[in-house]
């Protein structure tokens, strides 16, 4: 599953820092390379050593949790929009709808 740029970004969680203290600096930035190739819906992991791909694998896992969140959001917010207000018809012009 590839990461969509539907979402502005990704969240980087504080609760990763365990998974870091593990890597060696290079280890570190080659994994955070990883996650913005991987946020452009590229998998560059294999390039990781086994630990990197690890830390990897668990990070992508809640970026994939974090996305499928936002999209449920997304469309529950989309739907109760539609039930407040209704779509314009492609044949209804802003001079038809206006008052005036």
């Amino acid at each position: 599953m590839s990461y969509s740029k539907d979402v502005r970004g990704f969240c980087l969680y504080p609760n990763y820092r365990e998974f870091l203290t593990l890597l060696s600096d290079g280890d570190r930035g080659k994994l955070l390379m990883s996650l913005f190739d991987f946020y452009d819906g590229y998998d560059t992991s294999a390039t990781l050593t086994p630990q990197t791909q690890m830390a990897y694998a668990f990070i992508t896992s809640r970026m994939g949790e974090d996305l499928d969140r936002t999209r449920r959001r997304s469309e529950i917010n989309r739907e109760n929009a539609s039930k407040r207000w209704p779509l314009r018809t492609p044949k209804e012009s802003a001079d038809e709808t206006e008052d005036g």
